[in-house]
């Protein structure tokens, strides 16, 4: 659909392969490493949850933003689509609204007891159990035609989680080997006295070497099992240097989501190239350019913790406000365009701008804005003589 909108081929893929990677770090229901680092954390699920809110909420507003800023760029508007769109799918469209949320009750009334149910502190486990009971009661209810069919498609389900599963399953059993080996050989501990040594005590130093070295130990593994041998062997080198607990774990999740879009060996990014008929190198580096606000969120964690609901409620509502106004000065500078294509000083400027504001502090939200002020009054004489 966005390739018949007039986006390329690698950015259409590298849009779905980001936004796929940020649906794991999307609460409410998120990746299955969310869970298992509740597990590890020995928190409730919905402290992992609320904390990771804020930076999935920033994460797709920045993806939202390249998304409209590139179609700006390349002069994309909807009315020639529209023109097209077949008459079957108008009929489709013009469904009364009311007539199509019946239709889903089935599938939406699970979906929000499961949330519900996990708010009042149930296990995943316990929750996911009793949201297909009522999946399987809503469904006689308001599907009582499809009733006769309903044993069917249970035995279907069954069959289809097992075959899901068992990729999780080796998944978590080799990285549990992995983290076996280097736990037993005494690696794992090198490794993260390596960082510390290595980083001389500063906190900005051994973040960066531990988002290379995540990176590195998470290509070419799912997310699950990159986290769990990022959990094992390098949140223990934050942890001994002062970084909270949660904070750590939360830093070595978000770079284990985002190394399947990571080149040189970026999963996401090669799935969705597939799909495209798109060059795979070039879907991976578009990829890596249109996520490039998730490799600086986590650096964020340590220095506004409340990014990650760890302050007062003004607090957290402040940075929310700030962030916004960060990751959109960064996907100006990713895209380089803002109302006119940037030039490179531009981009670099929205860039660090973006920065500034992602940062907790009034001073630096001051200057991020102020930075970002002069770009749009620099661009938009421009603009105005451009159009």
């Amino acid at each position: 659909m966005m390739k018949k909108e007039g986006y390329k081929p690698e950015q259409a893929a590298a849009i779905e392969a980001v936004v796929s990677t940020g649906g794991q770090i999307m609460p409410p229901v998120m990746g299955a490493a969310a869970f298992i680092m509740a597990e590890i954390i020995g928190e409730p699920y919905l402290t992992v949850m609320q904390a990771a809110i804020v930076p999935a909420i920033l994460f797709f507003v920045s993806i939202l933003c390249v998304v409209h800023l590139q179609a700006r760029q390349l002069g994309l508007g909807g009315d020639a689509a529209q023109n097209e769109t077949n008459p079957t799918e108008k009929n489709a469209e013009s469904q009364p609204f009311l007539t199509t949320l019946v239709e889903g009750l089935p599938l939406i009334i699970p979906f929000v007891a499961l949330i519900i149910m996990m708010l009042f502190g149930y296990s995943p486990f316990k929750a996911c159990f009793w949201s297909i009971i009522t999946l399987l009661v809503a469904q006689l209810i308001f599907r009582p035609k499809d009733s006769g069919q309903l044993a069917q498609n249970i035995v279907q389900a069954i069959q289809t989680g097992a075959k899901n599963a068992i990729p999780i399953s080796v998944a978590c059993a080799a990285a549990g080997i992995i983290a076996g080996i280097l736990a037993m050989s005494g690696l794992g501990a090198k490794l993260s006295g390596f960082i510390e040594v290595l980083s001389g005590g500063i906190p900005l130093v051994a973040l960066a070497l531990t988002a290379i070295t995540a990176i590195i130990l998470g290509m070419g593994l799912p997310t699950t099992a990159a986290y769990l041998i990022l959990a094992t062997v390098i949140a223990p080198a934050l942890g001994n240097m002062g970084v909270p607990l949660l904070t750590a774990h939360m830093f070595v999740f978000f770079f284990g989501c985002i190394s399947t879009i990571t080149p040189p060996v970026a999963l996401a990014s090669y799935v969705a190239a597939g799909i495209a008929n798109a060059d795979i190198n070039k879907v991976g580096w578009t990829a890596f350019r249109f996520g490039l606000v998730c490799f600086v969120l986590p650096f964020m964690f340590f220095y506004g913790p409340a990014l990650l609901a760890q302050d007062t409620p003004l607090n957290i509502l402040s940075s929310g406000v700030s962030g916004t106004f960060g990751v959109v000065c960064f996907a100006a500078g990713v895209v380089g365009f803002l109302q006119t294509n940037l030039s490179s000083i531009p981009r670099l400027i929205c860039l660090i701008a973006g920065v500034l504001l992602l940062t907790q502090g009034l001073l630096t939200d001051f200057v991020g804005l102020l930075l970002m002020s002069g770009v749009v009054a620099l661009m938009r004489p421009v603009a105005t003589q451009q159009q």
